[in-house]
């Protein structure tokens, strides 16, 4: 098998240690990657990657361009606040490294290119955790997708009627720039484009709303440091093939229960997909039919281990990124146009 590929964390909070790191840990079981390393501003990060994982003092950076610089890394997995993707990405590749970078991507278009650019120079390959892909209700229905022919209509759904993360940056704006729109939208955006094949996009009308995360409420977090601009957005997207999808995603809204689902409609049949289920929409035997398939996960699965094993799987053969730049700039923009939609009030074209 060789030598286990070496791997380096910039960022150390909770999703790195909590999500990722499951992954990574099983794969340090079998013999196939290994955390070497950790960079992280935070010292109490850096204290669980000593105590939790057993790095060795000197292998816990407070500057990841002196981790970088150091230690001889095969991978390093971004794991930073949204608007800090862009940087340790480009300076990853340049160490000669491969990435995985957290979603959403960044916070532009403008730096997901330069991010695609930088891992192109240096031959080595870079994959979005858009996690969502890997649910066991997500990847059966990208399998029944053959059965419903062209989508020409979707709509996408992931609200929480409360639900305002209470830790971490994520209500900051200097260090998420965006709210539900890049924690919760973009997945539910990206798993949507997935099953539709990436048409381009051609427009986009949107609209937010700030109308109660900013004030006191029985949701935990602070008000005060809500600066991020949205806690409600929704969406209209249209294609340059003529299919259409509508987004909504939020933290906060007056609704009876939240959502974590997708409708599409293709011309042969529609899938219904929930994160734990689906149904299956089809004409057949001269009547309408909905068919439940069973969704059986396997024991102990996890979308984000899934993510880590399939990156892995792809450096290792020599196979494409499995959630590569190219896909996820496609999400960027739109997420790009929404902000800039719901802010003129106005549709907006993308180029």
């Amino acid at each position: 098998m060789g030598r286990a590929l070496q791997v380096g964390f910039i960022g150390f909070g909770g999703i790195a240690r909590d999500a990722h790191m499951p992954g990574w840990s099983k794969l340090k079981g079998d013999g196939v990657a290994e955390l070497v390393a950790v960079a992280d501003v935070n010292p109490a990060a850096r204290e669980a990657a000593r105590t939790r994982f057993g790095l060795p003092p000197e292998m816990c950076f407070e500057d990841y361009a002196e981790m970088l610089g150091k230690v001889d890394l095969d991978i390093v997995d971004v794991c930073t606040p949204n608007c800090f993707h862009k940087d340790p990405t480009i300076a990853a590749f340049k160490a000669g490294a491969h990435v995985i970078v957290e979603k959403p991507m960044t916070v532009c278009a403008a730096d997901g290119e330069a991010m695609i650019a930088a891992g192109k120079k240096a031959r080595k390959l870079l994959m979005i955790a858009q996690s969502c892909r890997y649910l066991p209700s997500a990847q059966a229905a990208k399998r029944a997708s053959r059965a419903i022919g062209d989508i020409y209509w979707a709509r996408a759904s992931l609200l929480r009627p409360r639900g305002v993360p209470a830790w971490g940056a994520f209500t900051l704006k200097e260090m998420s720039a965006g709210g539900p729109i890049y924690d919760l939208g973009v997945h539910i955006l990206d798993w949507c484009l997935w099953m539709m094949e990436f048409p381009k996009p051609v427009t986009v009308s949107a609209a937010l709303y700030l109308e109660l995360a900013n004030k006191k409420s029985i949701m935990k977090h602070d008000p005060k440091r809500y600066t991020v601009p949205e806690e409600l957005a929704m969406a209209l997207i249209r294609f340059e093939n003529g299919a259409v999808c509508t987004l909504e995603t939020s933290w906060a809204v007056n609704a009876p229960e939240g959502t974590f689902s997708c409708f599409l409609s293709g011309k042969k049949g529609g899938i219904d997909w929930n994160w734990d289920s689906l149904t299956l929409v089809r004409e057949e035997f001269g009547m309408l039919t909905n068919a439940k398939p069973q969704v059986i996960p396997e024991a102990g699965q996890a979308s984000h281990a899934e993510e880590v094993y399939d990156f892995v799987d792809a450096i290792r053969k020599g196979k494409p990124s499995p959630v590569p730049g190219e896909q996820a700039i496609v999400t960027q923009r739109i997420l790009d146009a929404i902000y800039a939609s719901a802010e003129g009030g106005r549709e907006v074209g993308l180029a």
